[in-house]
């Protein structure tokens, strides 16, 4: 019996050490998995530069850019190219109708300050405030109602309208994936990877060097919707499938809010 009871407090012993040792590995694995989580990514799978040229082939634009290396390399723009421009704008693309977000500080009387503002140009189909990091911050996305020069309502779906006052000096900034919009000196990300000796781009983020001017862009743009007119009749009725994929191209600014409230 004592020889028994030996061997089983040596087994338990064994056993012990054996789930020591488990568990070490586990921290170790923990350890290396977090550490590989917060690793920067691969800078092989970006080509970062600026524009030099820019040509138009029909539908297609041929983009020349000048890397961080001083190669010059060429990447083909389709409408199929997930694209992403980025500028400064000025107070002009504030108006009824455009589609704007802002990170709107709240005050102790509820009323909400925004100090800096994205406008959509392609438009998009989120709407909604959500509660931002602290609570006096709250992220508003919705279609300008109404404006002046110190407020704006902005109809964010089924909330009802708000009102976010503007702040003195306040900024704009625009996106779109106009291609009208590219033009030599922006700078230039392409993501993507190495295929062949050539750099095949997934997606395409270009950031503008000069502000954009709001009456020279609504003016051009009004000039080609009327050129689209004369080309085709009845070209200003949207079809339903139109409508509903408008915005597709546009980021959602809610969506890691929204996965965070459903975690």
């Amino acid at each position: 019996m004592m020889l028994r009871s030996h061997n089983l407090g040596q087994a338990m012993r064994y056993s012990a050490i054996a789930v020591g040792l488990v568990a070490l590995a586990l921290l170790a694995a923990e350890s290396a998995f977090a550490q590989d989580k917060t690793t920067k990514p691969d800078p092989a799978n970006t080509l970062a530069g600026k524009i030099k040229s820019v040509e138009k082939k029909g539908r297609t634009l041929v983009l020349s850019i000048e890397t961080e290396n001083g190669e010059t390399v060429e990447q083909l723009l389709t409408t199929r190219t997930p694209l992403m421009i980025k500028g400064a704008g000025d107070s002009g693309f504030l108006r009824p109708g455009a589609v704007v977000y802002t990170k709107a500080y709240q005050s102790k009387d509820k009323k909400l300050f925004g100090k800096e503002f994205k406008v959509y140009l392609d438009g998009s189909r989120f709407r909604g405030v959500k509660k931002g990091k602290t609570a006096e911050v709250l992220e508003v996305m919705g279609v300008i109602a109404q404006l002046d020069k110190e407020q704006m309502t902005i109809n964010v779906g089924r909330g009802g309208p708000g009102i976010v006052q503007l702040e003195e000096g306040y900024k704009v900034n625009i996106e779109s994936a106009n291609h009208a919009l590219i033009v030599p000196g922006a700078d230039v990300v392409l993501t993507g990877r190495p295929t062949r000796g050539r750099f095949k781009a997934t997606a395409v983020e270009i950031n503008l060097e000069k502000p954009l001017n709001a009456e020279k862009y609504f003016a051009t743009q009004e000039n080609g919707s009327k050129r689209g007119r004369k080309r085709s009749r009845g070209a200003s009725t949207a079809s339903k499938s139109d409508k509903k994929s408008e915005g597709d191209s546009v980021a959602n600014p809610f969506a890691e809010i929204d996965k965070k409230e459903k975690k």
